[in-house]
């Protein structure tokens, strides 16, 4: 299953968004490396078309797509040599599919920050320092594997030696992989290595009631500004992550009963969930038993009907015949599947099917 790991410094907030997020309880405390393992948990991706579809079908069950994330111990300056159990914290984010790194604005003076400043271009650029000085040596690692096939000409080994050199050069002048631009068969030859830098990143700003709307706006306008090459501006969210943690325990109702809320400048966390689910490159198809059960899957953009299928039961793909798909558009307004059938909706297609954003998928097997 894609992940997103939730990264940064010690004590700005972390384990409070995986909380909140995923609504598991973990350990939050006021002091480096409370999390040493991480905690992993997954968080349901809000989407109306669920409800819509099993309003109609009168589901029983409404089961939503997830997105699973993994809550990583604080990074230090000096992670990549191994001060701070660096080296285990980076295997980690080496797991995970795409980073969503947690930068400190909150202001509470009883909560010690490591820097013992608040500066978050600072904070964002000692992890990104030490992402990429874990990559640099990871560089050196393949080189050293490799190096009796360059001698021998090996023409593989001569390509990704070549490119090895490029990606060297790109991040010793402190750039990300991923803004490296690659050609299909390049990006195939170093797929294998799982580079820190090449991962999809969004920006979490951690922020409290004392930073007014104006200063947010400043300090997100510098960040996309310093980080323009590497970021974009709707990748850089900012969230009271303690009264989000709040919010999350209680219903809509209660929340209005004790005049909890958020003010209209601030992303929430079902901004961060659909977003991560964006940068993930997922998209989400239907399927529906009628009043048992309809829930949303989480799939891989490009992928086809048998891959998805897969998803469900493997029996699914080892006795795929076809499948019946239907867009949630034509569902929701015909509301009921033998109306779509009825008005040339229905569309019957084999295993080689790409899957589109909102089908509602039944499978003949």
């Amino acid at each position: 299953m894609l992940s997103i790991g939730i990264v940064g410094l010690p004590n700005i907030g972390k384990s409070t968004l995986f909380q909140a997020i995923t609504k598991k309880q973990v350990s939050i405390a006021n002091f480096p490396f409370t999390t040493i393992d991480p905690n992993i948990g997954v968080a349901p991706v809000k989407d109306e078309r669920l409800e819509q579809i099993a309003a109609i079908q009168k589901s029983e069950k409404v089961i939503p797509a997830t997105v699973k994330f993994f809550d990583i111990a604080g990074l230090v300056k000096g992670a990549a040599q191994g001060l701070g159990l660096g080296n285990q914290f980076l295997s980690h984010i080496r797991e995970v599919t795409a980073i969503a790194e947690v930068i400190r604005l909150f202001k509470n003076a009883n909560v010690p920050h490591i820097e013992e400043k608040i500066d978050p271009l600072r904070d964002i650029e000692i992890i990104s320092t030490e992402l990429i000085l874990a990559d640099l040596e990871s560089l050196g690692r393949i080189f050293k594997k490799i190096e009796n096939d360059i001698k021998r000409h090996d023409k593989e080994a001569l390509k990704k030696f070549e490119l090895i050199q490029k990606l060297e050069k790109h991040l010793q002048e402190e750039k990300w992989i991923s803004t490296f631009s690659m050609n299909e068969k390049e990006k195939e030859l170093i797929k294998e290595y799982n580079f820190l830098t090449k991962k999809p990143l969004i920006l979490v700003l951690n922020i409290d009631s004392s930073i007014s709307e104006e200063e947010l706006k400043s300090v997100k306008n510098e960040i996309a500004k310093t980080l323009s090459h590497q970021i974009k501006p709707q990748d850089i969210l900012a969230l009271d992550l303690a009264n989000e943690l709040n919010l999350a325990a209680l219903t809509e109702e209660e929340a209005l009963e004790l005049n909890l809320s958020r003010p209209s400048y601030l992303n929430d966390l079902d901004d961060l969930i659909k977003r991560g689910y964006q940068i993930l490159d997922l998209i989400t198809f239907f399927t529906t038993t009628g009043p048992e059960e309809t829930r949303a899957w989480p799939l891989k953009k490009g992928l086809t009907t048998w891959e998805a299928a897969g998803l469900i039961h493997k029996d699914f793909q080892e006795k795929f015949i076809k499948a019946e798909i239907v867009s949630w558009r034509d569902f929701i307004e015909l509301k009921s599947w033998a109306k779509c059938r009825e008005l040339g909706k229905l569309k019957i297609e084999g295993r080689d099917y790409v899957v589109c954003d909102g089908d509602i998928v039944y499978y003949k097997i």
